[in-house]
């Protein structure tokens, strides 16, 4: 039923549908306007007549979907509240960038470019651009079961990145050279690492 349906359906691009791409014609699924002398026949070709146009109103609706966020409204931020900043287009120089945060912040909004740009608060160590494309931010929600620390962003120096030391937690000596347990500003102890 879904393959026949999705088949039936036109197709954006093209204006047409699959099958009459294919075959030059359109098939019809309405098998219930021949008279038959079978009240079985009957029903099961109603109960799939409604099925095909289910589905067909399913694609249509996911369709939909789909293409509301190339023309739907765009979100709306207020001024002074928190949004996350995709991190996808923001060069970071990490030593695994599948290990690296997906998106940045969050950062206070300051000033509202278009429907479609904001203006964030971003702290000047960053050194990039603070105007975004709505599509690059998303909104902050904050509940007391899932609760985040505000992390400071990390200090770029000469492309690498440095993050401030909020105290040393146990040294030891291995092969003649001293390592650091070092307790990261704004992390949890369980981000601590060893450091030269």
């Amino acid at each position: 039923m879904a393959k026949f349906a999705y088949n039936n359906a036109v197709h954006s691009s093209t204006g047409k549908t699959p099958f009459k791409a294919l075959y030059g014609w359109e098939p019809t699924l309405t098998p219930s306007n021949v008279p038959t002398d079978v009240p079985e026949a009957n029903n099961l070709a109603q109960t799939m007549e409604k099925q095909w146009r289910e589905v067909e109103s399913a694609l249509w609706q996911s369709k939909s979907r789909m293409t509301a966020g190339e023309e739907g409204s765009p979100i709306d931020f207020e001024l002074g509240e928190e949004a996350w900043l995709d991190a996808r287009n923001v060069n970071l120089k990490t030593l695994s960038p599948k290990l690296t945060e997906q998106r940045l912040g969050p950062f206070k909004v300051i000033k509202e470019i278009s429907n479609r740009a904001y203006q964030l608060k971003l702290p000047p160590t960053m050194q990039i651009h603070n105007v975004f494309y709505v599509g690059l931010l998303s909104k902050v929600k904050r509940d007391k079961k899932r609760t985040f620390e505000n992390r400071p962003p990390p200090v770029t120096v000469e492309g690498e990145e440095e993050y401030k030391v909020e105290g040393i937690t146990n040294a030891e000596e291995r092969d003649g050279k001293w390592f650091f347990r070092v307790k990261w500003k704004g992390y949890s102890s369980k981000e601590n690492t060893w450091e030269p």
